[in-house]
């Protein structure tokens, strides 16, 4: 019999599913990670990583997660003080930390599971990664869309692990409006990646998207500067760009 045990971030997958509007699968998430979770084996365990600042965007999310027995753990969350507000406000907190080190630690355990479903997009998780598969046991991570890390996309490739994306698919108007959007009951563990109109995309396109996606909210890259307006860009920003090429 294969076993299977669920580790989810739960701030990451909190902070990803609100952002990207996909509220359905947020309040289903307990549900659809276990029905996920059975069709690789049984599922013998479910831990939630939380912080003490965790504030959940629906109270559904919490009680579904309940519902199908998974524990929460909560770790410290650190406060520093806002220079702009003055008011204490919470920072960094230890969940990554607590998740990994929970999960290499289950990995001495004559009783391991087999299969660890890894809900993160976090490229940090990679090094977790490594672990379970020199102990021979396999894994499967689980991302929001627009939260998943290339590195980690390409480090489950080079491991064999299965990495698949969590999304509804056709959410553009133009699907609503036709009634293509899927229900909650059929919202699913999507193992692709859509366009605004629900149309399956190749990862490679998927991962340079990210990348200019992410080059565009970046001072010291050429594209951040590009992708605004002239009257947003400083008269030396052609000047800027290459001073921090060269560094």
């Amino acid at each position: 019999m294969t076993t299977v045990g669920i580790y989810i971030d739960g701030p990451n997958m909190e902070r990803g599913l609100w952002n990207s509007g996909d509220i359905p699968i947020l309040e289903r998430i307990g549900t659809l990670f276990v029905e996920y979770g059975s069709t690789l084996g049984q599922v013998v365990e479910g831990r939630v990583f939380v912080d003490e600042d965790t504030v959940w965007k629906t109270d559904r999310t919490r009680e579904n997660y309940q519902r199908h027995g998974f524990i929460l753990v909560e770790s410290k969350s650190f406060r520093y003080i806002d220079p702009k507000t003055k008011r204490v406000v919470f920072g960094k907190s230890l969940t990554d930390p607590s998740m990994h080190c929970a999960i290499v630690d289950r990995l001495h355990d004559e009783d391991c599971p087999d299969i660890f479903i890894v809900a993160t997009g976090d490229k940090d998780i990679t090094i977790v990664l490594d672990y379970i598969y020199e102990h021979g046991k396999n894994a499967s991570v689980i991302g929001e869309a627009n939260s998943l890390s290339n590195y980690l996309v390409s480090k489950c490739d080079a491991l064999g692990f299965g990495c698949h994306i969590l999304q509804l698919v056709n959410r553009s108007m133009k699907a609503k409006k036709a009634g293509k959007v899927p229900s909650v009951e059929s919202s699913a563990l999507e193992l692709r990646v859509t366009d605004a109109e629900g149309q399956p995309v190749s990862m490679e396109h998927y991962k340079k998207e990210r990348d200019l996606r992410s080059d565009k909210l970046n001072p010291n890259n050429i594209a951040y500067w590009r992708s605004r307006g002239y009257s947003e860009r400083p008269p030396d920003w052609e000047r800027r760009t290459r001073k921090k090429r060269k560094r």
